[in-house]
């Protein structure tokens, strides 16, 4: 999930959905199936994207993201799984092709739920200064960052520099 919400770089404008073989090289670096996915389907997966990104910018703020979830479910609506038992355990499977967006859509999906199940959604987190998805590893859950060398220290120097101007 982390790594697709990263698939757009906010700060230089790059984007892998932009063009179907860039993204497919892309899946392939990730362990998946290329798509050849058309322009609707790359579309519906930057809705996705976005919605994903916008619930790290609440977990990042401390906000609710029932309203962000409700729209990525609606917009996955035509993803369909199934249960399987194998003996104490019932994993989910998706109900798709292997190669096709839904089934991607699937394992974004499963991912998240995942995350809930194990309480870990919350972790996932935007960067207050470039939008980059990050996993935050902190014993308190309170990056703000993706990484204090970069976006940090940059955002220090911004709040330094208007302190100072002010002064």
């Amino acid at each position: 999930v982390r790594r697709f919400c990263n698939t757009a770089n906010l700060e230089s404008g790059a984007d892998r959905l932009d063009d179907s073989d860039d993204f497919d090289d892309w899946l392939r670096r990730q362990g998946l199936e290329p798509l050849g996915a058309g322009r609707d389907d790359r579309t519906t997966l930057a809705v996705v994207r976005e919605l994903l990104r916008a619930a790290a910018v609440a977990h990042r703020d401390g906000t609710d993201d029932d309203t962000i979830v409700a729209e990525l479910a609606r917009r996955c609506a035509s993803v369909t799984f199934r249960f399987e038992i194998r003996g104490s355990a019932v994993p989910m499977r998706a109900d798709a092709n292997d190669d096709t967006v839904e089934l991607l859509l699937a394992r974004l999906l499963l991912g998240v739920a995942d995350a809930v199940t194990d309480g870990t959604w919350h972790r996932l987190k935007a960067c207050s200064n470039c939008r980059w998805v990050v996993y935050d590893t902190s014993k308190n859950q309170s990056a703000r960052w993706c990484s204090m060398s970069a976006c940090g220290g940059r955002a220090k120097v911004r709040r330094h520099r208007a302190r100072t101007r002010d002064a």
